[in-house]
């Protein structure tokens, strides 16, 4: 049974009543549920306030409960719960607690690591904080646990976890990956997180200025790198100094991935840029096969390769087109999509006519007396049409010249024709002779899984700002990040 409020309109006026009735199956209908009046308590506004204060006592009476007169029900307390079970029921699925275990993480020590490293990773994928911020939302969260931890047991948490690494990582891509033959196509790509401030700085410190990806040149950073599966799940990560070159990181990967996760049989998948002649030397020492992509600019094993089968290309075909030809040991994929091509030509013409705009305005100013301030000289217009060609990743698509007073500019008809020829190619070196065209395609354009991996732990995961001033603490931190973007 239940309370119902029944409005009636009659005559441009509402009437509310409160009914008590039931709801039932009508055998003539089908079994189909409905409702029906047990009894009409009258209209609303005649009842009163206090009339319907004791007719709900009465009610409690009956049921066996006593009314506190003047108590209104309050709700004390009250904890976030489903993100976190979530998460937590996942970890335990996937069995990561046994295999830190099994990694020795815990050691001899006198507070439950693994529950404190657990909790460490919850936070970092539900609400990531500091430390101490940590301690705060832990009261506003339900998270079952063996014992509340505290600040210290939380910093030694971190550092068990750091020196476990080594071990942890392949039992934990071995929970991950536990339904999947070994993986047969890795993906391998590094980033860099900067720092503010320069404090606990040693002379040593591996927190260096070096290439930023975040554009933060003027701040310290490291540079991590990390190998993911076809699937998207990373299998393990690597900190660097901050002054790392990319492809000086490769070799190190090759034979960690050989020694902790005995891959065999694998095809690594990178970019040329940090693939060098080297690396790829030392992925067939390994026995590891290789997809990379070659750029396509001031590249001549590119202009060979595309001036030799790119003749074979339909240009007036719609359909997307693959082309490979094989050398010794190697063979070169050519993709070509005639509506990305469309795409680019059409984004290209369309900078190509705001520079000449741009430039047009620039050289007129010149002749023309200055209305206030200084006139612009020779010199300054010329710096000014070169710094914006080069903001706007044109600067090789012109010739600029400054002679006689005057600025030239015109367009590089070699440079253009180039241009058009290879927009909407993708140029591919692969070890692997079997697969169809289309396939190594395909798997090369998986490594944007891993570009939103980074996505995923800088924005989503806050990889920064890191809390942590010592190395060993800055290197933990990171492997909680990833075992995040693992979760």
């Amino acid at each position: 049974m239940f309370i119902r409020i029944h409005k009636q309109r009659q005559r441009g006026k509402v009437y509310t009543s409160v009914q008590i009735c039931e709801s039932y199956r009508d055998p003539a209908k089908g079994g189909a549920p409905r409702n029906r009046v047990i009894a009409n308590l009258g209209p609303l506004d005649k009842l009163g306030l206090d009339n319907i204060r004791n007719l709900g006592n009465g009610l409690l009476k009956a049921a066996g409960v006593v009314p506190q007169e003047g108590v209104q029900p309050q709700l004390l307390n009250a904890r976030h719960f489903g993100h976190v079970h979530v998460a937590q029921r996942v970890w335990e699925a996937l069995g990561l607690s046994q295999a830190l275990e099994d990694a020795g993480i815990a050691g001899a020590a006198s507070f439950p690591v693994v529950e404190f490293v657990r909790l460490l990773v919850i936070n970092r994928l539900c609400d990531p904080c500091s430390k101490l911020a940590l301690l705060d939302w832990l009261e506003s969260v339900h998270c079952p646990m063996s014992e509340k931890p505290s600040y210290h047991h939380l910093l030694r948490a971190m550092d068990r976890l750091g020196e476990a690494k080594d071990k942890a990582e392949p039992l934990i891509a071995k929970c991950l990956l536990e339904d999947e033959a070994p993986p047969d196509l890795v993906f391998y790509d590094i980033t860099s997180t900067y720092f503010e401030g320069d404090k606990s700085l040693a002379e040593d410190d591996f927190r260096r200025y070096g290439y930023s990806r975040d554009h933060r040149p003027d701040r310290r950073q490291i540079v991590i790198g990390m190998v993911m599966s076809r699937s998207g799940i990373p299998l393990c990560h690597h900190v660097f100094d901050g002054n790392t070159v990319d492809k000086t990181t490769v070799a190190g990967v090759v034979k960690d991935l050989k020694e902790r996760f005995a891959l065999t049989r694998t095809v690594f998948v990178g970019d040329r840029g940090m693939l060098s002649d080297g690396n790829l030397e030392t992925l067939l020492d390994e026995n590891l096969g290789f997809i990379v992509a070659h750029p396509l600019r001031r590249n001549a094993l590119a202009a060979e390769v595309i001036g030799e089968i790119g003749k074979g290309l339909d240009r007036t075909s719609e359909q997307e087109q693959f082309l490979e030809q094989r050398r010794e040991g190697v063979r070169f994929v050519l993709a070509w999509s005639p509506a990305i091509s469309r795409e680019v030509e059409q984004s290209r013409t369309e900078r190509l006519q705001k520079a000449d705009a741009w430039i047009k305005k620039q050289t007129n100013s010149l002749a023309k007396p200055a209305k206030r301030g200084r006139k612009p000289t020779v010199q300054g217009t010329y710096d000014r049409i070169r710094d914006y060609l080069r903001d706007k990743n044109l600067l090789s698509l012109y010739e600029l010249g400054l002679a006689d007073g005057k600025v030239t500019g015109k367009k590089n008809q070699k440079a253009l024709a180039w241009e058009r020829t290879i927009s909407g190619m993708l140029l591919l070196e692969t070890t692997d002779m079997t697969l169809a065209a289309e396939e190594v395609v395909s798997r090369y354009k998986e490594l944007a899984e891993i570009e939103r991996g980074w996505r995923a732990l800088k924005s989503t995961l806050l990889l920064r700002p890191v809390y942590h001033w010592t190395e060993k603490r800055i290197l933990a931190h990171v492997f909680i990040c990833v075992l995040a973007l693992q979760l």
